[in-house]
């Protein structure tokens, strides 16, 4: 039987651990970022629709690009 790349595994590279949990990390922060982002946006609207403010929606929606960035900056880093 000749080996075929489904059953040849000599060739594949051992998991970069390392660089895998980075990866996570990087996508769980994304995550925690993205519903930051859409609890103020959920403000903004409510601001704007239902209590008919539209400075308080103007300002949250500002907050909602400057709160995660700045999340993202103030974020004691890890080696």
């Amino acid at each position: 039987m000749a080996n075929t790349p489904a059953t040849d595994h000599h060739d594949i590279p051992a998991m970069d651990y390392p660089q895998h949990e980075g990866t996570y990390r990087g996508f769980l922060t994304l995550v925690r970022l993205a519903i930051v982002n859409m609890i103020f946006v959920i403000l903004s609207l409510y601001a704007f629709i239902e209590a008919h403010n539209a400075i308080a929606g103007i300002v949250l929606l500002i907050l909602s690009v400057v709160v995660p960035v700045g999340m993202q900056l103030m974020r004691r880093r890890t080696a």
